[in-house]
């Protein structure tokens, strides 16, 4: 391990560009929550089982700096950024961690995330072993979580549980009084213990002090439910165990990725990928034909006479009149031959010539146009998965690697889009459907309603006037927050002007507080019985909602889970952003000559009068 001449990563080389949200951890032991940030969901697993290990007492960051702690008011117990030294292909490399920790009996913890099978590959495996190395000189442990380690229902779970450990003025009475009514050891659900409070408080209080006594027994070990299995809910039984008594781990994370390593993804040997043939001028790499129908055996054996009688003296025009074929197409066919031996004589484009693009770059725009969003070029070209491969290459190999232009990514996309497994996987393939990504559609995944929230904002072009005639705008400002499981509206607010940071701290203190009061004002006919407190608030790059008072008022003070969508994909945001499509649709489209949006606020309000 060394620290010398390690600065970390500066601002993380992610800052405003590709941090994906921040948790509020509990592990410091302050009386408010601290943020830890992540990079992607496997992160934010990670770091909501280390939140949740009996085992762990405090874990953050391992590649950041100071610079960057103090720029987001973090708190480093230990002394980052924790850089460790590896080996690959016999050159020196620093390598940093995800997350670095301590565990009960002060030995040192080391934890990575990310998908299996790009910890599979063989520069992972030596940063793994390094790492466990370390690990071990100390007395200390080398986690390493994928997707088939950290559940997606343990992860549910433990967020539904982490939503509701804020701490409310009457929380101790309450503490006080479920002891009396809710034993240690006890199996019981949240509704029967609510009922059992009486009437002192009121019922959301109530169930707010059940949860938070769950979610603290979860997080010392002491809450009997297989999190990884059962879905709490408030009818679900819960037990919750002595303070004294033994605490229950979950599932150990492995520190060694099981089966042997795998190489490089490579396609498998056939007529339009081949292993590398010898490229001597004198030397023709010889050609299985079986694989070939007997159409292409025909032509094969037509082009490669034909190359083979200019190579031996044979005029080019004569043997290409001979072959019923165009002399610029002979003369490629040598000049190929020559270059890629007899498969280039293999008919229908069988060859190819290298990419400009790095492998690394190839296989990540070859995930990203295979993910069911369907990203746009333009969104690939800037996607964030990009610029984080780049810094690894630069890291890694000490060299220079430009991000790939949009040309390069396009013609590349364009190379997939002929590839039948990809048009596949897309959908694209005439009397295909693409495969289901899961067997519930995601709103039903969400465990509980107002988990999982979206929030976004929208401009309408409509020209307000006042009634004494004074014309106030031409465009207003909207902003939603919308319950992704139900499609309930928990809180609106619309201005005239660009929205603020006051704005949405005014949709955030919306969505906390019941509209009874707001119904009366406005006059509605129906109720609007929509308020509660998100564990995930989904949000885009508008600047109100990456800004320093928001992570503050959400993270720093509510203890809410903020996630970041990535640029140029509406599709990520489906819920809200599908709000706003009925918007335009109720109010502008309703206009005069309007059929497709308002263009002209005024044009159109002086048409309609």
């Amino acid at each position: 391990m060394s620290e010398n001449g390690i600065r970390g990563i500066d601002l993380f080389k992610i800052a405003g560009e590709s941090i994906s949200g921040w948790i509020p951890s509990w592990k410091t032991g302050g009386q408010k929550p601290t943020r830890q940030p992540f990079c992607s969901l496997m992160e934010e697993r990670l770091l909501m089982y280390l939140e949740y290990h009996p085992q762990v007492v405090w874990y953050g960051r391992g590649d950041i700096g100071p610079t960057f702690a103090s720029t987001y008011k973090m708190t480093l117990p230990l002394t980052t950024p924790f850089a460790i030294n590896y080996l690959f292909d016999g050159n020196a490399h620093v390598y940093l961690p995800d997350a670095v920790g301590q565990l009960q009996d002060g030995s040192l913890l080391i934890a990575e995330a990310g998908m299996e099978q790009e910890k599979r590959r063989e520069r992972n495996q030596a940063k793994a072993e390094a790492a466990r190395n370390v690990a071990r000189a100390q007395g200390g442990m080398y986690w390493i979580g994928t997707e088939t380690t950290l559940l997606s229902r343990r992860h549910a779970n433990l967020v539904f549980l982490h939503a509701r450990r804020q701490p409310f003025p009457s929380f101790p009475e309450l503490a006080e009084a479920l002891q009396v009514v809710w034993a240690w050891g006890e199996a019981a659900c949240v509704q029967e213990i609510v009922e059992r409070l009486g009437e002192r408080w009121s019922p959301e209080e109530k169930e707010a002090a059940v949860w938070k006594r769950c979610a603290d027994a979860a997080a010392s070990g002491h809450l009997l439910v297989d999190l990884a299995n059962v879905q709490l809910t408030r009818y679900a039984p819960l037990i919750c165990l002595p303070p004294d008594s033994p605490p229950i781990l979950p599932d150990p994370l492995p520190s060694h990725l099981e089966n042997s390593i795998h190489e490089e993804a490579s396609p498998p040997l056939n007529v339009s990928t081949l292993e590398e043939h010898d490229r001597k001028p004198d030397h023709l790499s010889t050609f299985d034909t079986s694989c070939l129908d007997e159409k292409q055996r025909e032509r094969f054996l037509r082009n490669l006479r034909a190359v083979e009688a200019v190579r031996n003296g044979a005029g080019l025009c004569e043997t290409a009149a001979e072959a019923s074929m165009a002399c610029s197409t002979l003369c490629r066919l040598v000049k190929r031959t020559i270059e890629l031996g007899q498969v280039a004589c293999v008919p229908h484009g069988t060859y190819h010539r290298d990419l400009e693009l790095h492998p690394a770059f190839q296989q990540t725009i070859r995930l990203l146009y295979s993910r069911p969003t369907k990203l746009s070029i333009q969104a690939i070209t800037e996607h964030v998965e990009l610029k984080q491969v780049a810094s690894r290459l630069r890291q890694d190999t000490g060299g220079t690697f430009a991000l790939p232009s949009y040309d390069q990514v396009r013609r590349y996309i364009h190379t997939l889009q002929q590839e039948p497994k990809v048009r596949k996987e897309r959908g694209e393939e005439r009397g295909t459907r693409r495969e289901r990504q899961s067997p519930l559609s995601f709103a039903l995944s969400i465990p509980a309603p107002a988990q999982l929230a979206q929030v976004d904002e929208h401009t309408m072009e409509l020209y307000v006037v006042t009634k004494d005639g004074i014309p106030v705008a031409s465009r207003i400002h909207a902003a939603v927050l919308v319950c992704v499981k139900t499609a309930a509206i928990m809180s609106a607010v619309i201005a005239l002007g660009p929205l603020a940071e006051e704005d949405y701290m005014r949709l955030v203190k919306g969505m906390l507080e019941p509209k009874d009061r707001l119904v009366l004002k406005a006059g509605c006919q129906h109720e609007w019985p929509c308020s509660g407190k998100p564990a995930t608030i989904f949000h885009d790059r508008g600047k109100i909602f990456t800004s320093e008072r928001a992570r503050q008022a959400l993270v720093d003070r509510l203890g809410i889970i903020t996630e970041q969508a990535p640029p140029y994909c509406p599709s990520a945001k489906g819920t809200v952003e599908s709000l706003f499509r009925w918007m335009t649709q109720c109010f502008e489209r309703r206009l005069p000559n309007t059929s497709f949006g308002v263009h002209d606020a005024h044009k159109a309000a002086g048409a309609g009068a």
